[in-house]
């Protein structure tokens, strides 16, 4: 009798501990998109950065894969296109990894408001700026 009790006893701490878990997991990641509440990182982003002493638009365009991450390019002026290699997203704040230029990432971390507009950072070895802007869809 008592090793039932023992074994019900783990049983129900193993599926509490699982549930917990996963009602507790972040906000939506690259690996399973927004959750309920994230905002959508899907769309275009028109962004102004400084970069290497310059300010220069950018766009950013971020698309949903078929597996359900996120990925897309970022375009400006003075560079080729650049790949978004993830996206993660936590309530309004989205977070793109892109493969700079040089190889390395480049991340901008950015938080869209109600009203779409966009405030953040970027940053990439040896360079960063502030970053605004707007998603336009």
């Amino acid at each position: 009798m008592i090793q039932r009790i023992a074994v019900l006893a783990i049983a129900a701490t193993f599926t509490f501990t699982t549930s917990t878990a996963a009602a507790l997991a972040p906000s939506g990641t690259a690996a399973f998109g927004p959750v309920a509440g994230d905002v959508n990182p899907a769309g275009t982003y028109n962004l102004q950065i400084t970069a290497q002493g310059n300010a220069m638009a950018i766009q950013a365009v971020v698309a949903k894969n078929e597996d359900g991450t996120f990925g897309g390019t970022v375009t400006g002026d003075a560079f080729p296109p650049l790949t978004i290699k993830s996206v993660s997203v936590a309530d309004r704040h989205v977070k793109l990894t892109i493969i700079a230029p040089d190889g390395g990432d480049a991340i901008v971390d950015i938080t869209v408001d109600e009203n779409n507009d966009v405030d953040g950072q970027w940053s990439m070895a040896g360079d960063g700026s502030k970053v605004t802007g707007k998603k336009i869809s």
